[in-house]
C-alpha cells in the first residue's frame, strides 16, 4: 500500500516538475519568438500594435518615421534570439528595401530588444534606431524619386519625331478657387482645350481639395498652343505650369504610330512587375507604349534621414538609368507632307510610303477622318483593282506575258451573278486586247475570264510572293493583307479583282508596290532591330516577273490615261488604281498604288467614287512633295 502511494506521489512530482520546466523554459522562449516575429511583420507592413511594446506610442512613431517613404515598405526578417547582459532577449532584424526591381536594395541590420512582461509574455523596446541605424528621436526617413530622362523617338537622319519638349501643363488647381468655381472653370477650360468636357468636369469634381487636375499639355514653342495656354489662365483656378514633357512634333503628327505619354494607368502599373509605379509617366498607344521599357529607363531614389529642422542626410541612393532612344525609318518631312495632303479628306484616309530597297516605312499617315485609328497599318479593306497586280503575277506564272491577248468583255457572268467593268469603261478597249491594255484600263472582265486558268491557290501564292500576306513585323500591331485559301465560283471570281474576302491595308498594298519596284519580296520595317528576319514566301518573286509587273504599272500611266502621273517630276511613274465596292447601299473605297525610283506609295480613302477621283490626286501631290 505504501509502495503504491509512494509511486503515485513520485509520478505526480515528476509531471509537475516537467510542467514547471516547460512553463519556465520552453513557453517563454516560444512567446518571445512570436513577439519578435509580430514586430518584424508590423515593421514590414508599417502597422504596429502598441500592446507589443513596453511603452505606448510605437505605432504613431513608426507612422511618423515612414511618412516620407510613400508606398515603399521593407522586408524585415528576424535572426536568432540571444540573451542580453541585462536579462533581456535580443535578435538582429535584417532590413531590405527594394527601391526598384532589378537594382541594388538598401540593406542593413538593427537590434530588437525584448523585455520580460507578465507570465510568459515579452514586450519589445521601440526607438527610432530600431527602424534604421543612427535615427534619433525626431528623425524620419524620406524617399525622393529621381526621374530618368525619357528617350526620344527618332526618324530618318536622327530627326526627333517625339521627345522632351518645353511645355505648359494646363489644368485646374483646386487650391486657387472654390469647388463651385473650379467646376465652372473646368467645363470652360475643357471646351477651350478641345477635350471631353463631361469627363474633365468629373475628374475635377472627384479630385482632392488640393489637387492639380491636368487638362492638356501644350507646346511652348508652338505659337498657337502657347497662346492657348495664356488664354486659359484667365479662368478662375487655372494654372499653366512650365515643364518639360515628351511630346510629338505636333499634337497630331504620326500619332497612331508614335502614341502619347501620360501618367501610368492602374493596369500599366499592375502589369509592370514593379518597373512602373503610380505617378510615373508611361506611353499610351503606338511606339511610346510598345517600347516604353526602352524609352522610359528606370527611375532612381535617394533615401534621406531628415531631422526636426528638415535637414537631410543621405543614407542610400539608387541612380536613375536614363531611357534609350528608339530609332524608326519614318521620314519626318514626308510624313508631315502626307498629313498635310490628307488634312482636307473627309472620310478615313491613309498615305503609306515604303523605300523598296530596304523596306523602310517612310510614311504611314492618316487623315482626320480616321479619328485616331491607324488606317494605314491596321485598316482591313477590299483592295479592288490594285489587287490586279497580284492576279497579273499569277497569270504571268501561268504562261502569260504583258503582250498576251486576254478577253475583255462588257461584263462577265459567273454562276448567275453579273460582274461589270467600271462605269464609263472605253469600248475601244474591249475585245481581245493585250494584258497590258486590260491592266492599264482595269478591265474587270479580262481578269474574271482568266479565272479558269488561275486557281485560288495561285492567287494565294502570288500574294505571298508580293509580301501581302506576310505577318507585319513593325513592332506595333499591324495587318498587311489576307487572301482566302478556299474560294470557288463567284467567291473565286471576286478574288480575281480584289473583292469578296480579299482584304488589305494601305501598308499591305504599299508592300505589294514596293516588291514590284525592288524586284524581290519586300518586308516593311518601321523600327530596325537586331535579329529581324525578312519574311520568306513560299515562292519568291523573280526578277523577270517584277520586270513584267513594272511594265504593266507603267502602262497605266502611258496608256491608261493618267496624265497627271506622267507630269510628276523625277523618274518615270508606274501605278494601279482601285475602286472597291462594299456595303448596301453600295459605297466605294478609292485606292491607288504607285512606284517611282526607290519609292512605293499607297493612297486610300474609305468612301469616295473611284480610285482615280479620290486616291490619284493624293499620290500625285505626295510624289510632287517627295521630288520637291
Amino acid at each position: 500500500m505504501r509502495r503504491g502511494l509512494a509511486l503515485v506521489v513520485a509520478v505526480t512530482l515528476l509531471v509537475t516538475t516537467g510542467g514547471l520546466v516547460w512553463w519556465f523554459a520552453y513557453l517563454p522562449g516560444a512567446r518571445a519568438r512570436e513577439r519578435a516575429d509580430s514586430v518584424a511583420a508590423g515593421l514590414a507592413s508599417g502597422s504596429l500594435q502598441d500592446a507589443w511594446f513596453a511603452a505606448p506610442g510605437a505605432a504613431a512613431e513608426l507612422n511618423r518615421i515612414y511618412s516620407g517613404m510613400g508606398a515603399l515598405r521593407p522586408q524585415v526578417t528576424v535572426g536568432e534570439l540571444t540573451s542580453q547582459a541585462d536579462g533581456a532577449l535580443g535578435a538582429d532584424l535584417t532590413w531590405r528595401w527594394e527601391i526598384h526591381a532589378g537594382k541594388d536594395p538598401w540593406e542593413y541590420t538593427t537590434l530588437l530588444r525584448l523585455h520580460r512582461a507578465d507570465g510568459p509574455d515579452w514586450a519589445a523596446e521601440f526607438t527610432p534606431a530600431l527602424v534604421a541605424p543612427g535615427l534619433e528621436t525626431t528623425d524620419r526617413l524620406r524617399a525622393t524619386r529621381l526621374s530618368a530622362v525619357r528617350g526620344a523617338i527618332l526618324g530618318e537622319g536622327g530627326e526627333i519625331l517625339a521627345g522632351n519638349t518645353s511645355a505648359y501643363r494646363v489644368g485646374i488647381d483646386k487650391t486657387l478657387t472654390t469647388p463651385e468655381s473650379a467646376l465652372a472653370s473646368a467645363r470652360t477650360l475643357a471646351d477651350l482645350m478641345g477635350i471631353d468636357a463631361d469627363r474633365y468636369v468629373a475628374r475635377v469634381e472627384g479630385a482632392g481639395s488640393k489637387a492639380f487636375v491636368e487638362a492638356r499639355v501644350l507646346r511652348r514653342g508652338d505659337p498657337a498652343e502657347s497662346e492657348l495656354a495664356l488664354r486659359a489662365v484667365d479662368f478662375a483656378g487655372v494654372r499653366a505650369i512650365t515643364t518639360t514633357f515628351p511630346l510629338g512634333r505636333t499634337s497630331s503628327f504620326a500619332r497612331p504610330l508614335l502614341g502619347v505619354v501620360g501618367e501610368a494607368t492602374a493596369e500599366q502599373v499592375d502589369a509592370s512587375a514593379g518597373t512602373i509605379r503610380a505617378g510615373d509617366l508611361a506611353g499610351r498607344g503606338g511606339l511610346q507604349e510598345a517600347r516604353n521599357h526602352v524609352l522610359a529607363g528606370l527611375s532612381g531614389f535617394v533615401i534621406d534621414r531628415v531631422d526636426a529642422d528638415n535637414r537631410a542626410t543621405e543614407l542610400f541612393s539608387v541612380e536613375p538609368l536614363n531611357g534609350t532612344d528608339v530609332v524608326t525609318t519614318v521620314d519626318a518631312d514626308l510624313q508631315q507632307a502626307a498629313e498635310s495632303i490628307l488634312a482636307g479628306v473627309g472620310p478615313a484616309s491613309a498615305l503609306v510610303a515604303i523605300r523598296p530597297s530596304d523596306g523602310a516605312i517612310l510614311t504611314a499617315a492618316v487623315g482626320p477622318g480616321s479619328q485616331g485609328f491607324s488606317t494605314s497599318t491596321l485598316g482591313q479593306y477590299a483592295p479592288g483593282s490594285t489587287f490586279k497586280v497580284v492576279t497579273s503575277l499569277a497569270m504571268l506564272r501561268g504562261g502569260a506575258t504583258a503582250d498576251s491577248l486576254v478577253h475583255c468583255t462588257d461584263g462577265a457572268v459567273v454562276d448567275g451573278y453579273r460582274f461589270d467593268n467600271w462605269q464609263g469603261y472605253p469600248r475601244t478597249a474591249l475585245g481581245d486586247v493585250p494584258l497590258h491594255t486590260a491592266f492599264a484600263y482595269s478591265c474587270n472582265s479580262a481578269f474574271l475570264n482568266a479565272r479558269d486558268t488561275v486557281s485560288q491557290a495561285d492567287l494565294v501564292t502570288a500574294a505571298g510572293s508580293l509580301g501581302l500576306t506576310a505577318r507585319a513585323q513593325i513592332v506595333l500591331p499591324g495587318f498587311l493583307g489576307s487572301v482566302p485559301e478556299d474560294a470557288s465560283g463567284t467567291a473565286h471570281a471576286a478574288s480575281m479583282i480584289g473583292q469578296g474576302q480579299v482584304l488589305a491595308s494601305p501598308l499591305g498594298m504599299a508592300t505589294v508596290a514596293a516588291s514590284v519596284a525592288a524586284g524581290h519580296t519586300v518586308t516593311p520595317v518601321l523600327v530596325p532591330e537586331p535579329g529581324q528576319q525578312p519574311g520568306t514566301p513560299a515562292v519568291p518573286l523573280a526578277t523577270d516577273e517584277a520586270d513584267a509587273l513594272r511594265s504593266l504599272m507603267r502602262a497605266v500611266v502611258t496608256e491608261g490615261g493618267h496624265a497627271a502621273l506622267a507630269t510628276v517630276p523625277g523618274d518615270a511613274v508606274g501605278a494601279k488604281t482601285g475602286t472597291a465596292s462594299y456595303g448596301s447601299p453600295v459605297r466605294y473605297h478609292g485606292w491607288m498604288i504607285a512606284i517611282q525610283g526607290d519609292l512605293a506609295v499607297a493612297a486610300f480613302t474609305e468612301d469616295g467614287s473611284s480610285g482615280t477621283t479620290n486616291a490619284e490626286p493624293l499620290v500625285v501631290a505626295f510624289l510632287e512633295a517627295a521630288n520637291g
